[in-house]
């Protein structure tokens, strides 16, 4: 029997998304600013867990699973997992740049810096190229980077 890939589980977590769902928070953050189609206002410690319990045991499948998550740029749950999911030692240099340039919120530049970033050997070389930007949400992921080294 064939293994399911990692990016099947994707479904699975999103119905645990909608069932831990808060309207309130949900509507608190939309009125703040984000502007994702999905925002199911789960909380960052109930975003670990799920991303706990769904983690692959396999770590190149935990980061096809990451990728799939982080590739979702309309559902900040699932963003938010992908920081969480990602094993640092399947990271690349330039993948760690282009998730960081791809960073949508102050808050996805946040967990991505704590929970992933911060544990990579080049994560100063990618501060570096995003704080030569002049979008003030690159340089905000720059020095939320600079501030978990």
């Amino acid at each position: 029997m064939e293994k399911a890939k990692p990016e099947a589980l994707i479904p699975e977590i999103r119905k645990e998304f909608f069932a831990l769902r808060n309207g309130m928070i949900a509507d608190t953050l939309r009125k703040g600013g984000l502007g994702q189609k999905y925002i199911f206002g789960l909380q960052l410690p109930q975003i670990k867990e799920l991303s706990e319990r769904f983690r692959p045991a396999d770590p190149e499948e935990a980061a096809s699973l990451a990728r799939a998550l982080w590739a979702d740029s309309e559902c900040r749950e699932a963003r938010l997992s992908a920081c969480h999911l990602m094993p640092p030692a399947f990271m690349t240099e330039a993948e760690a740049t282009e998730w960081s340039v791809g960073v949508m919120t102050r808050e996805e530049a946040d967990i991505l810096a704590f929970r992933l970033l911060r544990h990579l050997p080049f994560s100063e070389a990618v501060a570096g190229i995003l704080s030569a930007s002049e979008d003030p949400l690159k340089n905000y992921t720059a020095t939320a980077i600079r501030r978990f080294l």
